[in-house]
């Protein structure tokens, strides 16, 4: 019986929850048994993540150019495969970073006693309440386990200091099996690795080999799950010869793409080989293309990306399919139309989405630079402000849209026309106001303003003094386009015996403040 002032693996766990990786021995000090132990304990955990990490889990390539095969399940014959299976051996297999070891093949019933002294559970038939096939996940089970003086003698040193001083730690490994199921999470301590799945009928104890005919399509009943010829070295070998027979994308000899020609945006049809192995990039030159559509490994569609042609004119690239192995480069070339284009949603085609006649408007997309621009509001010509670059243009609203109204902006050049997905809303124009009478007035009466746009509702006059809150006013009549009569409210005074205030029209449609002050008089 093993004995530690501390839990090895529980001081390990905790060692690795802080991030230590391992150990330094003061001088003049006690060595403590957990400090040994953890010292090679976080070592050997270092190197079993390294193998899982860069590795990974299987089964190893046989030095005779063939793959080991131990812990392969397969079926027994007839008469003895009442719920058991074939466990082959010898072979090894990785699982965490822990060799697992079978010596000669066995069968599920006949596996030893597991490390805790329990034996394996019995497999049961698939009932009538279960899921027809019923899938079972046989995995591997591995754990270290201590080994000490009762199992190996030689280590009770007898021929010296005469007791145990040390234990040894031995890779254990028992085969489950998940019964309609998934491979479970590992208790602490444990690993767990898929080998098989099994698929029985209800009602069906023997398990065996050969295929399921579930409603016209196939199905394995024992589907081996093992990554095999682990090997690194021999990995890369197949890795290369693979990179360059199966995934390396090439172009089709004839029509590798169809049409030859296009503008921003189009769909363009390439075809050829690998197209939907890795991850595949295609590129006009060096512009990367969005991927639209994955037809085979033989044909994508893909959509003409913008930013190639920045003068406004048309040109000719050449179109590259590649992935993580290799590139491809089509022999045809393909030609760009320079055909302006507004951005793709869910990007904003332009900015502000709303506005009144007037209101500066920036379009974003492409080829706005070509010559003989001209822009429409839903037929309404409007204005150009400024010169227009490849990728935006500032236009004006047109007068003459109805309020309300959603309308799309077309843009024309020598090389194409364009319509807006995205749809700009027409609003009421801001309040102006130009003017107010009297210029001087008391409290209570009343003061006309003049102005454009006043009568959008909700209509609110304020009175506004510096270093004081605004003063609301109340409407006499109701407003008009061009005027709005208002009752002076009474300000703060103070000592003093007028004030002049500024005028702030408020409609739903913006606000303006006079230019000029009022003069405010209590009498």
């Amino acid at each position: 019986m093993s004995d530690f002032s501390r839990s090895p693996l529980e001081l390990l766990l905790e060692s690795l929850n802080k991030g230590y990786v391992g150990i330094h021995i003061e001088q003049g000090v006690p060595i403590l048994d957990r400090d040994l132990n953890l010292l090679q304990d976080l070592l050997a955990a270092g190197v079993r993540s390294l193998f899982s990490r860069y590795i990974g889990n299987g089964l190893a390539f046989g030095e005779d150019g063939s793959g080991e095969d131990g812990f392969a399940i397969r079926a027994l014959p007839a008469g003895q495969n009442s719920n058991d299976f074939q466990i082959t051996g010898p072979g090894s297999c990785l699982a965490g970073g822990i060799e697992a070891t079978v010596e000669a093949t066995t069968t599920y019933d006949n596996q030893p006693s597991r490390p805790d002294g329990r034996h394996v559970p019995k497999l049961s038939t698939p009932t009538a309440a279960q899921p027809d096939p019923r899938i079972d996940t046989v995995y591997l089970d591995v754990l270290l386990t201590e080994v000490d003086e009762t199992t190996d003698t030689a280590l009770a040193n007898s021929e010296d200091v005469g007791m145990q001083t040390s234990v040894r730690l031995k890779p254990e490994w028992s085969v489950l099996v998940a019964e309609g199921g998934q491979v479970p999470a590992p208790t602490k301590g444990h690993v767990h690795y898929p080998l098989a799945e099994l698929r029985r009928r209800r009602g069906e104890d023997a398990i065996t080999s050969g295929t399921l005919d579930l409603e016209g399509t196939k199905a394995e009943k024992i589907t081996d799950l093992r990554q095999r010829k682990l090997t690194l070295s021999h990995l890369e070998t197949r890795l290369s010869l693979l990179e360059k027979v199966l995934i390396a994308p090439t172009f089709a000899q004839n029509t590798p793409l169809q049409p030859l020609t296009g503008q921003i945006h189009q769909e363009v049809t390439l075809t050829g080989n690998n197209f939907d192995k890795g991850g595949i990039k295609v590129f006009f030159d060096s512009v990367p293309a969005t991927v639209a559509a994955t037809f085979s490994s033989n044909q994508i569609k893909v959509l003409v990306p913008g930013g190639l042609t920045p003068n406004g004119t048309g040109r000719t690239v050449r179109i590259t399919v590649a992935n993580e192995v290799a590139s491809a480069v089509c022999d045809k070339p393909f030609r760009v139309r320079a055909v302006p284009a507004f951005v793709a949603p869910p990007n904003a085609q332009f900015s502000p989405a709303s506005g009144s006649a007037g209101t500066e408007v920036v379009l974003s997309g492409f080829n706005f630079n070509a010559s003989d621009l001209t822009v429409f509001f839903e037929g309404q010509p409007a204005p150009v402000v400024g010169q227009a670059t490849n990728n935006s243009v500032k236009v004006q609203v047109p007068d003459g849209l109805a309020t309300g109204a959603a309308v799309a902006i077309k843009v024309n050049t020598r090389e194409g026309s364009v319509q807006s997905d995205d749809q700009f809303r027409v609003e009421n124009p801001p309040p102006s106001l130009t003017g107010f009478t009297p210029p001087v007035v008391a409290v209570g009466g009343t003061v006309t303003l003049r102005g454009q746009n006043l009568d959008v509702p909700p209509v609110r006059v304020e009175f506004t003094v510096e270093g004081f809150a605004p003063v609301r006013a109340g409407l006499t009549d109701p407003a008009t386009p061009t005027q709005i009569k208002a009752e002076v409210p009474d300000l703060t005074f103070g000592a003093e015996g007028q004030r002049q205030a500024r005028i702030k029209v408020t409609t739903g449609s913006g606000s303006d403040v006079s230019a000029g002050l009022i003069t405010i008089t209590r009498t």
